[in-house]
C-alpha cells in the first residue's frame, strides 16, 4: 500500500486550550461496532454500553498518545496514557481502584474544547499503575492517581457528541 500525504497545516488562531474535563469508563467489549462519518469521526455505537463519569479537577487529568515506528520491522502504532485523578480517598474511592485494575476497558475523553476522544476502540485498555496516598503536608494530594494504557494501530478517534450521549450513564 503507498502512502499518499493529500494535505498540509496551517496555524490557526490561538484559541485551544488542554486539559480534560471528564472521562467516562465503560466496559471494553470486543462485539461493539461503530459507524463513522465521512470525516472518520465516530457517529455511532453499537451495542450501546454504559460508560460512567468520571470528573476531572482542572489541570489534574492528561491524555497522551505517543506514535511508535520501527523502520526496521516496519510497524507503527500508538501507546495511548490516560492520567486521572481521584480526590479523597476513602472507602468506595479505595474500592473504584481495585475494580478499576482488575477490569478491561474503553474510555471516552471529554476534552477543554468539547470534544470525545475515544481510547481503546479496537483493543482494551488497562490500568498500569495507581498511587492511591493521603499526603504528607495540607496540601498534598489525599486522593489517587490512576494510569490507564492501551495499544493501537491508529490514534484516538474523535465521537460526535449524540452517539457519547448514548453511552454515557
Amino acid at each position: 500500500m503507498s502512502c499518499t500525504l493529500t494535505s498540509g497545516y496551517s496555524l490557526g488562531c490561538r484559541d485551544s486550550l488542554g486539559g480534560i474535563q471528564r472521562v467516562y469508563i465503560g466496559t471494553w467489549d470486543d462485539a461493539t461496532v461503530y459507524t463513522f462519518t465521512a470525516s472518520n469521526i465516530i457517529n455511532s455505537f453499537s451495542p450501546t454500553a454504559s460508560f460512567y463519569t468520571f470528573e476531572q479537577e482542572l489541570e489534574t487529568g492528561s491524555f497522551i498518545q505517543n506514535g511508535q515506528y520501527s523502520t526496521e520491522n516496519g510497524t507503527s502504532f500508538y501507546e495511548q496514557t490516560l492520567e486521572i485523578t481521584l480526590q479523597k480517598l476513602d472507602a468506595t474511592n479505595r474500592d473504584q481502584i481495585k475494580v478499576l485494575g482488575q477490569g478491561v476497558w474503553r474510555i471516552l475523553i471529554l476534552d477543554q474544547r468539547g470534544q470525545y476522544w475515544l481510547m481503546g476502540k479496537q483493543n482494551p485498555v488497562r490500568v498500569t499503575a495507581a498511587t492511591p496516598q493521603l499526603g504528607k503536608a495540607f496540601g498534598d494530594l489525599n486522593g489517587a492517581v490512576i494510569t490507564f494504557t492501551g495499544k493501537e494501530p491508529e490514534p484516538a478517534h474523535n465521537v460526535t457528541a449524540a452517539a457519547a450521549a448514548t453511552v454515557i450513564a
